[in-house]
């Protein structure tokens, strides 16, 4: 005797579940309302329940139906991380997540070496920092700047403790007074790093309201705005050290240790794949040339 149904008809029933609709699993599926419902049927009759209540055209589940949606999703989940870690291992491919500042700033700038070393390994990059990137296999590695950097479920590597500080364009920096009192300057901000000048202030001991001033979705963005002009953008000194050796950009206040730091997160699970492996060697490398 067969225990288990027909895949097919999981699959289905999943899709029609999630949006307890047939015609709505129907369109994700890319086949016929009726398909969907004989499948569902079939299934029904196979495990001798019912799976969805049927009222005036429309369904929603049972208690048997909640059971095994929730069995679903599990298990096509596990099925799926399963199958893009085996496919991405047989393509030599790694995703990099961390914020759009990060990847433009430092990242990029180094990146080519790491291809040149590894040409084999393909990269692809995400600009988010969520940490379910990880946990749903959306991402290989995740760089990010936190208060904690050690999780429970991933091995951290330390990229470096972030020093914060304003910068701006040298125009911009020979109006200032000594000290500077930035309250009553154009202030940059970053919607991604909202709190950076108050952290800032809460380090250096600086009164005021740092509130005002120009908002910005990233970081990135801020520091271009400073580096045009436009103001006083907080920014951790590991993304601007190349504007600071140019010149195109100037730290009148200097830096100060934040109570945070960056660093590269994977699972402990998959810290030994190559791909992974090789990556965080480099990117270890790298930040220790910094020092």
């Amino acid at each position: 005797m067969n225990d288990l149904p027909s895949l097919r008809a999981l699959h289905y029933f999943k899709q029609a579940a999630q949006f307890e609709s047939f015609s709505s699993a129907a369109d994700s599926l890319n086949v016929t309302h009726s398909a969907v419902s004989h499948q569902i049927k079939n299934l029904e009759g196979w495990l001798g329940t019912v799976l969805f209540n049927r009222t005036a055209g429309r369904v929603y589940l049972t208690a048997d139906g909640v059971r095994l949606k929730a069995c679903c999703d599990q298990v096509f989940s596990e099925i799926e991380k399963t199958c893009h870690q085996m496919r991405h291992r047989r393509e030599h491919h790694l995703t990099i997540a961390c914020s759009a500042s990060f990847l433009a700033q430092w990242l990029l700038p180094r990146i080519s070496r790491f291809s040149l070393q590894h040409p084999q390994i393909t990269l692809s990059f995400q600009t988010q920092t969520d940490i379910s990137l990880l946990t749903n296999q959306r991402a290989d590695v995740l760089i990010k700047s936190d208060h904690h950097v050690t999780h429970e479920e991933f091995e951290a590597t330390l990229i470096g403790s972030d020093f914060i500080g304003p910068v701006c364009a040298p125009g911009v920096c020979g109006t200032l007074s000594s000290p500077p009192d930035f309250t009553s300057l154009p202030l940059l901000h970053a919607r991604t790093k909202i709190n950076a000048w108050q952290e800032w202030a809460n380090v250096t001991g600086a009164r005021g309201d740092f509130s005002a001033g120009k908002h910005f979705d990233n970081l990135m963005l801020a520091i271009q705005a400073a580096k045009t002009g436009l103001g006083f953008s907080m920014t951790p000194k590991m993304l601007v050290k190349k504007e600071l050796a140019e010149g195109s950009l100037l730290a009148p206040a200097g830096f100060c240790k934040a109570d945070r730091a960056t660093a590269m997160l994977v699972s402990h699970l998959r810290s030994d794949e190559p791909e992974i492996r090789v990556f965080r060697d480099w990117i270890q490398e790298e930040a220790e040339t910094e020092q």
